[in-house]
Protein backbone atom coordinates (compact mmCIF):
# COMPACT_ATOMS: atom_id res chain seq x y z
CA UNK A 1 0.00 0.00 0.00
CA UNK A 2 1.21 3.31 -0.95
CA UNK A 3 -0.53 5.47 1.60
CA UNK A 4 -2.76 7.20 -0.90
CA UNK A 5 -6.35 7.77 -0.17
CA UNK A 6 -8.98 6.15 -2.21
CA UNK A 7 -11.04 8.59 -4.20
CA UNK A 8 -14.24 9.70 -2.44
CA UNK A 9 -17.50 8.23 -3.34
CA UNK A 10 -20.78 9.95 -3.80
CA UNK A 11 -23.06 9.43 -0.92
CA UNK A 12 -26.73 9.34 -1.33
CA UNK A 13 -28.94 11.35 1.06
CA UNK A 14 -32.63 11.32 1.22
CA UNK A 15 -34.46 14.62 1.44
CA UNK A 16 -37.11 14.96 4.03
CA UNK A 17 -40.52 15.21 2.56
CA UNK A 18 -42.87 17.79 3.94
CA UNK A 19 -45.75 16.56 5.90
CA UNK A 20 -48.63 15.54 3.80
CA UNK A 21 -51.60 17.90 3.98
CA UNK A 22 -52.34 21.58 3.34
CA UNK A 23 -49.85 24.13 4.68
CA UNK A 24 -51.18 27.66 5.23
CA UNK A 25 -48.91 30.56 4.26
CA UNK A 26 -49.65 32.77 7.27
CA UNK A 27 -48.06 35.93 5.90
CA UNK A 28 -50.11 35.84 2.71
CA UNK A 29 -53.26 35.18 4.71
CA UNK A 30 -52.57 38.19 6.94
CA UNK A 31 -52.07 40.40 3.84
CA UNK A 32 -55.37 39.27 2.33
CA UNK A 33 -57.18 39.94 5.61
CA UNK A 34 -55.69 43.45 5.89
CA UNK A 35 -56.70 44.25 2.30
CA UNK A 36 -60.27 43.09 2.89
CA UNK A 37 -60.56 45.17 6.07
CA UNK A 38 -59.17 48.29 4.35
CA UNK A 39 -61.49 47.90 1.35
CA UNK A 40 -64.52 47.40 3.60
CA UNK A 41 -63.67 50.50 5.62
CA UNK A 42 -63.20 52.57 2.47
CA UNK A 43 -66.44 51.41 0.85
CA UNK A 44 -68.40 51.89 4.07
CA UNK A 45 -66.98 55.40 4.54
CA UNK A 46 -67.70 56.56 0.99
CA UNK A 47 -71.08 54.87 0.91
CA UNK A 48 -72.08 56.57 4.15
CA UNK A 49 -71.16 60.02 2.90
CA UNK A 50 -72.94 59.54 -0.43
CA UNK A 51 -76.12 57.93 0.84
CA UNK A 52 -76.52 59.86 4.07
CA UNK A 53 -79.96 61.30 4.60
CA UNK A 54 -78.42 64.32 6.35
CA UNK A 55 -78.62 66.99 3.63
CA UNK A 56 -78.28 69.98 5.94
CA UNK A 57 -76.56 73.11 4.66
CA UNK A 58 -73.46 72.49 6.77
CA UNK A 59 -72.88 68.96 5.47
CA UNK A 60 -70.88 68.74 2.25
CA UNK A 61 -70.18 65.76 0.08
CA UNK A 62 -66.48 64.93 -0.36
CA UNK A 63 -66.17 66.54 -3.79
CA UNK A 64 -68.04 69.65 -2.67
CA UNK A 65 -65.71 70.07 0.27
CA UNK A 66 -62.63 69.78 -1.94
CA UNK A 67 -63.73 72.24 -4.63
CA UNK A 68 -63.59 76.02 -4.21
CA UNK A 69 -66.85 77.93 -3.90
CA UNK A 70 -68.13 79.65 -7.04
CA UNK A 71 -66.68 83.14 -7.35
CA UNK A 72 -69.08 86.02 -7.69
CA UNK A 73 -68.32 89.38 -9.23
CA UNK A 74 -68.30 92.26 -6.74
CA UNK A 75 -71.83 93.38 -5.98
CA UNK A 76 -73.45 90.20 -7.28
CA UNK A 77 -75.03 87.28 -5.54
CA UNK A 78 -73.20 83.99 -5.92
CA UNK A 79 -75.61 81.37 -7.25
CA UNK A 80 -76.14 78.74 -4.61
CA UNK A 81 -78.44 75.79 -4.22
CA UNK A 82 -81.00 77.94 -2.37
CA UNK A 83 -80.87 80.95 -4.74
CA UNK A 84 -84.06 81.27 -6.80
CA UNK A 85 -83.63 81.77 -10.52
CA UNK A 86 -85.31 85.20 -10.32
CA UNK A 87 -82.43 86.58 -8.20
CA UNK A 88 -79.69 85.51 -10.61
CA UNK A 89 -78.35 88.07 -13.10
CA UNK A 90 -79.13 87.50 -16.79
CA UNK A 91 -76.60 85.36 -18.66
CA UNK A 92 -75.76 87.98 -21.30
CA UNK A 93 -74.86 90.60 -18.68
CA UNK A 94 -71.42 89.15 -17.87
CA UNK A 95 -69.37 92.07 -16.54
CA UNK A 96 -70.50 95.67 -17.01
CA UNK A 97 -67.74 98.22 -17.60
CA UNK A 98 -66.70 100.09 -14.50
CA UNK A 99 -67.01 103.78 -15.35
CA UNK A 100 -66.85 105.21 -11.82
CA UNK A 101 -63.50 103.62 -10.93
CA UNK A 102 -60.16 105.31 -11.51
CA UNK A 103 -58.19 104.35 -14.64
CA UNK A 104 -55.48 102.71 -12.51
CA UNK A 105 -57.96 100.49 -10.69
CA UNK A 106 -59.73 99.62 -13.98
CA UNK A 107 -56.42 98.54 -15.51
CA UNK A 108 -55.52 96.51 -12.42
CA UNK A 109 -58.92 94.77 -12.35
CA UNK A 110 -58.71 94.11 -16.10
CA UNK A 111 -55.28 92.53 -15.71
CA UNK A 112 -56.64 90.22 -13.03
CA UNK A 113 -59.59 89.25 -15.27
CA UNK A 114 -57.22 88.83 -18.22
CA UNK A 115 -54.94 86.52 -16.25
CA UNK A 116 -57.95 84.43 -15.21
CA UNK A 117 -59.19 84.27 -18.81
CA UNK A 118 -55.74 83.16 -20.01
CA UNK A 119 -55.71 80.39 -17.37
CA UNK A 120 -59.15 79.25 -18.50
CA UNK A 121 -58.08 79.38 -22.15
CA UNK A 122 -55.06 77.20 -21.47
CA UNK A 123 -57.19 74.75 -19.47
CA UNK A 124 -59.71 74.22 -22.28
CA UNK A 125 -57.23 74.43 -25.15
CA UNK A 126 -58.09 77.88 -26.53
CA UNK A 127 -54.59 79.13 -25.68
CA UNK A 128 -51.45 77.09 -26.34
CA UNK A 129 -49.50 76.26 -23.15
CA UNK A 130 -46.33 78.20 -24.01
CA UNK A 131 -48.34 81.24 -25.10
CA UNK A 132 -50.35 81.09 -21.88
CA UNK A 133 -47.12 81.08 -19.90
CA UNK A 134 -45.77 84.01 -21.93
CA UNK A 135 -48.94 86.09 -21.49
CA UNK A 136 -49.09 85.25 -17.79
CA UNK A 137 -45.49 86.41 -17.32
CA UNK A 138 -46.25 89.71 -19.09
CA UNK A 139 -49.40 90.21 -17.01
CA UNK A 140 -47.56 89.40 -13.77
CA UNK A 141 -44.87 91.94 -14.68
CA UNK A 142 -47.52 94.57 -15.29
CA UNK A 143 -49.25 93.76 -12.00
CA UNK A 144 -45.90 94.17 -10.26
CA UNK A 145 -45.55 97.68 -11.73
CA UNK A 146 -48.93 98.90 -10.52
CA UNK A 147 -47.49 102.18 -9.21
CA UNK A 148 -45.99 103.19 -12.54
CA UNK A 149 -47.41 106.25 -14.36
CA UNK A 150 -50.73 105.90 -16.14
CA UNK A 151 -49.14 106.49 -19.57
CA UNK A 152 -46.75 103.60 -18.98
CA UNK A 153 -49.61 101.32 -17.92
CA UNK A 154 -51.63 102.24 -21.01
CA UNK A 155 -48.57 101.47 -23.16
CA UNK A 156 -48.34 98.08 -21.41
CA UNK A 157 -52.00 97.39 -22.25
CA UNK A 158 -51.37 98.35 -25.89
CA UNK A 159 -48.36 95.99 -25.92
CA UNK A 160 -50.55 93.18 -24.58
CA UNK A 161 -53.19 93.84 -27.25
CA UNK A 162 -50.50 93.69 -29.94
CA UNK A 163 -49.08 90.45 -28.47
CA UNK A 164 -52.55 88.86 -28.38
CA UNK A 165 -53.19 89.87 -32.01
CA UNK A 166 -49.85 88.44 -33.11
CA UNK A 167 -50.41 85.15 -31.29
CA UNK A 168 -53.91 84.89 -32.76
CA UNK A 169 -52.52 85.26 -36.29
CA UNK A 170 -50.00 82.51 -35.47
CA UNK A 171 -52.88 80.24 -34.44
CA UNK A 172 -51.75 79.96 -30.82
CA UNK A 173 -54.95 81.62 -29.53
CA UNK A 174 -58.41 80.87 -30.92
CA UNK A 175 -60.29 83.83 -32.38
CA UNK A 176 -63.08 83.57 -29.80
CA UNK A 177 -60.65 83.66 -26.88
CA UNK A 178 -58.68 86.50 -28.49
CA UNK A 179 -61.88 88.51 -28.87
CA UNK A 180 -62.62 87.97 -25.18
CA UNK A 181 -59.09 89.03 -24.18
CA UNK A 182 -59.29 92.16 -26.34
CA UNK A 183 -62.69 93.02 -24.85
CA UNK A 184 -61.26 92.81 -21.32
CA UNK A 185 -58.39 95.12 -22.27
CA UNK A 186 -60.70 97.54 -24.11
CA UNK A 187 -62.80 97.92 -20.98
CA UNK A 188 -59.64 98.69 -19.00
CA UNK A 189 -58.68 101.62 -21.19
CA UNK A 190 -62.24 102.83 -21.64
CA UNK A 191 -62.15 102.26 -25.39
Amino acid sequence: MTGERAPGRWRREELRHSRPGFRIPWLALAGVAATIIAATTLVAGIGDSLSSRDRSAGRLLPLQAASPPPAAAPGRVAPGPDTPAAELPPAGDAEPPETSASPESRIHAALLRLRSSVYQGVAIGDVRDDVGLDLTNVIEGMLGRQWSPLDRRRADVAYLQHKISTRTREGAITSGRAEQLHLILDRATGG
